[in-house]
C-alpha cells in the first residue's frame, strides 16, 4: 500500500493532489472524504426530468439533488477487479489510519462544496444554452436532409464540437437522432421527425413535449443547490470511518435521506450501528469463497466469512435493505451461478436483491490486468440483455418477483421481503 501518502496519521496534499485533477473533491481536514458529482446529477441538470434520472429513482431518488460523497476515500479491504476507482495508487490501507474528522463538520463541508460544483462548475447557463444548441443542431440537420458530422454541425452552426456533442448525446438518448456507424460522429434526424417536420418552431415544441424546457432546467439547477439525499458510497469502506452512526445523524437532522453502500465485510460495525441509514446496501460479490477471492482480492483474513456474518444481521435490522451483486460476466455470474446466489437469498431475507452490470470506464478498464486475464474487455462486460436472461431466469428459480429494471444502467431489482404491489419510494429520512 501506498503508505508514503500518510504521514504522522494525515493524508499528505501529494495524494490529494492527484484526485484534485479529476472532478473529485476531498473534503475536510484530515482529507479523508470526498464528494463527486456523478454522471446523471449533470444529465438530470440537463433536462429537469426523470428521463435523465438514475436507476434510484425507483425509490425516490432525484439525481439532481443527490450528494455522492464519502468518509473514507482512500481505505478498503478490498481490490475489486471491477473498481472503477484508483485501487492500484488511491488505496492507503485496509484500516481507517489517520485522525477522523468531525461529522458535522464533514457535513457541512460536503454540502458546500456541492453547492460550489453546481454554480461554478455546471452553471445553468451551460444548460440553457444546450437547450438551444440541441435546437440549432436539429434545424440544422433539418434543412440540409442529409447525414451530418459533429465536425459539420460545429462549423455550421459556430459551436464547439464539445458542446455540439453534448447536445447530440442528449438527444440521440431521445433517439430523436440516429448513429450512422459505430463512430458516434455521424448522424442523422429520426425519419418520422425528418418527413414531418417543417419549422424550426415546430423543433422546440417537439423538445419541450418529449425532453425539456428552460423553465424545467432553470428549476432543476435551483433544486440541485438544496441536496436532499446522501449516496454514501463513492470510495474506499465507508464502515471503516469510526464515526458512521453520527455521520448518518447528522444527513438525517437535514431531513436527507442515506444510503450506505457496505463491500459486506464489517458485521461487527454494522451490529453496532447506534443510527441506521434509510437503506442498506450489503455488497454479495460471489457466490462462493473461491469466486469470491478471485473477484475481490481481499487484504483480510476470513473475508467470505465476514460477509456471511454481515448478511445474517439482515432480518435484525429496522432499515430497509438491499443486498446486491455488481455483475461481471463469466467471472460472478453465469447461469450456473444462480442456484447458489438465491440460497444465500432466501436464507437472509433482505427486502431487495439487486444486479447491477459493472461499469466498464475508469479503471475497470484495468479489469484484463487485474484478472492476469487473455480476454478482450468486452468478455468480461454484461450487455443488458445478457442479464435480463439472468434476471428472468432468478425471478422463476427463486420466486422473487422483478419489479423494476434500468436499460441505461443494466439494474434489475427483485422484491424479497417486500410486497410486489407496494410502493418503494422513501418517505422519509
Amino acid at each position: 500500500m501506498n503508505n508514503r501518502f500518510i504521514v504522522n496519521e494525515k493524508i499528505t496534499n501529494d495524494f490529494v493532489e492527484k484526485y484534485t485533477k479529476t472532478t473529485y473533491r476531498i473534503i475536510g481536514k484530515n482529507k479523508h472524504s470526498s464528494i463527486k458529482p456523478c454522471h446523471w446529477l449533470e444529465q438530470k441538470l440537463m433536462t429537469g426530468r426523470d428521463n435523465r434520472n438514475c436507476y434510484k429513482g425507483v425509490f425516490g431518488i432525484q439525481s439532481h439533488r443527490c450528494l455522492q460523497n464519502t468518509p473514507s476515500l482512500p481505505f478498503c479491504n478490498h481490490q475489486c477487479v471491477f473498481c472503477w476507482r484508483d485501487i492500484e495508487i488511491g488505496s492507503l490501507g485496509s484500516d481507517f489510519t489517520v485522525q477522523p474528522d468531525d461529522p458535522a463538520y464533514l457535513v457541512d463541508e460536503m454540502i458546500r462544496h456541492q453547492q460550489d460544483i453546481i454554480k461554478n462548475h455546471l452553471p445553468l447557463r451551460k444548460y440553457l444554452d444546450n437547450y438551444e444548441i440541441m435546437i440549432d443542431v436539429m434545424y440544422y440537420m433539418l434543412k440540409t436532409n442529409a447525414k451530418a458530422s459533429i465536425n459539420s454541425i460545429s462549423s455550421n452552426i459556430h459551436v464547439s464540437k464539445n458542446k455540439v456533442e453534448r447536445a447530440l448525446t442528449l438527444l440521440k438518448n431521445q433517439k430523436f437522432v440516429i448513429p450512422t456507424d459505430n463512430t458516434l460522429n455521424n448522424f442523422k434526424l429520426d425519419d418520422d421527425i425528418n418527413c414531418c417536420i417543417d419549422l424550426r418552431d415546430e423543433i422546440e415544441d417537439l423538445i419541450n413535449r418529449e425532453l425539456t424546457t428552460p423553465d424545467e432546467i432553470m428549476q432543476a439547477h435551483g433544486e440541485a443547490m438544496f441536496p436532499n439525499h446522501a449516496a454514501i458510497s463513492l470510495d474506499g469502506e465507508p464502515l471503516l470511518y469510526p464515526k458512521m452512526s453520527d455521520f448518518i445523524q447528522e444527513f438525517k437532522n437535514r431531513k436527507m435521506t442515506t444510503f450506505v453502500v457496505t463491500n459486506s465485510t464489517l458485521p461487527n460495525i454494522i451490529n453496532n450501528l447506534e443510527t441506521l441509514p434509510s437503506q442498506l446496501y450489503f455488497t454479495l460479490p460471489a457466490p462462493n469463497e473461491k469466486i469470491y477471492q478471485k473477484t475481490c482480492r481481499p487484504m483480510i483474513k476470513e473475508g467470505w466469512k465476514r460477509i456471511m456474518g454481515s448478511l445474517e444481521l439482515i432480518e435484525s435490522l429496522s432499515c430497509r435493505t438491499l443486498v446486491r451483486l455488481t455483475a461481471v460476466k463469466d467471472l460472478n455470474i453465469h447461469e450456473k451461478l444462480i442456484e447458489d446466489y438465491i440460497k444465500i437469498i432466501e436464507k437472509t431475507n433482505p427486502n431487495f436483491f439487486e444486479i447491477k452490470g459493472f461499469t466498464l470506464q475508469a479503471k475497470a478498464l484495468l479489469i484484463k490486468e487485474r484478472l492476469k486475464s487473455n480476454e478482450p474487455l468486452q468478455h468480461y462486460f454484461p450487455e443488458y440483455d445478457y442479464l435480463e436472461k439472468i434476471a428472468l431466469k432468478f425471478e422463476e428459480l427463486g420466486n422473487f418477483p422483478l419489479i423494476y429494471t434500468n436499460e441505461a444502467s443494466r439494474d434489475f431489482l427483485f422484491a424479497v421481503n417486500w410486497d410486489e404491489d407496494k410502493n418503494p419510494i422513501i418517505t422519509s429520512p
